[in-house]
């Protein structure tokens, strides 16, 4: 009996506990939506945003073609990065030393230094090497003229995410790590503005140095790139959700 009581003291207590913790988690979020409201606010009524310029150079020819330039380039990274990480990832597993040995000095060097360093790096390849030849007799290839911004872009971009790709992908969940390597690298992107390339950043910044509205323009590239992480992310869980109703299916 005595039990019993205790028991039924304690589970009240838990209980009130639980209520209180409750009701102290509402406080705070109601405090924190009232903060985030008054922020908005300030926002929609601060005269330095020049919420006008910022609607009207949403959908501006120069940022939709920097948005297109964005999303093919973060395409084609995105698809190189993860055969670079299948890649590295077998020869971690094939249980040859020299190949696990190169796999891991890859993803050592190219996953410590910064991107940004890298494509600076590729850019000006041709200081170090103004001549590829590949070690093919005969073969002569003007480094100057063969790694354009872009090129030295996609190197950079393939090879920095490729390591990445290679410590993501052997999660039990690839598509997850997938969906984190395809944001990552969209994110990324916006990196290549400081080789002169033209993509949403780049446009931006183009658009600044015409007109100075630095902070609309920021808030424009912004805003594209909340759409563009956020439709990347939908897909993502798009197709988690019919992974997981196929599986249900064959079962």
């Amino acid at each position: 009996m005595t039990e019993t009581v205790a028991a039924d003291r304690t589970g009240r207590a838990y209980l009130a506990g639980l209520n209180r913790r409750g009701r102290l988690e509402w406080a705070v979020a109601a405090l924190l939506t009232l903060l985030l409201l008054r922020l908005l606010w300030s926002l929609v009524r601060n005269e330095n945003l020049l919420l006008g310029e910022v609607v009207g150079h949403l959908l501006h020819p120069d940022v939709l073609a920097g948005v297109w330039l964005t999303v093919r380039l973060t395409a084609l990274v995105f698809a190189m990065a993860a055969a670079i990480g299948l890649v590295v990832i077998r020869m971690e597993r094939s249980g040859n030393p020299l190949l696990g040995g190169l796999a891991a000095a890859y993803v050592w060097v190219f996953g410590s230094i910064p991107v940004l360093v890298q494509l600076l790096l590729w850019s000006n390849i041709a200081l170090v090497f103004p001549d590829i030849t590949f070690a093919i007799p005969g073969v002569h290839l003007d480094a100057m003229r063969l790694v354009t911004p872009v090129y030295a872009a996609i190197a950079g971009l393939a090879l920095a995410m490729g390591a990445y790709a290679a410590r993501a992908l052997p999660d039990d969940d690839r598509l997850t790590a997938s969906g984190d390597i395809l944001v990552t690298t969209l994110q990324a992107t916006s990196l290549v503005s400081v080789l002169s390339i033209t993509d949403l950043l780049g446009v931006v910044q183009a658009l600044e140095e015409r007109n100075h509205l630095i902070i609309p323009l920021l808030a424009v590239a912004a805003i594209w790139y909340l759409v563009l992480v956020t439709a990347a992310r939908g897909a993502i869980h798009l197709a988690r959700l019919a992974r997981v109703r196929g599986q249900a299916h064959s079962r």
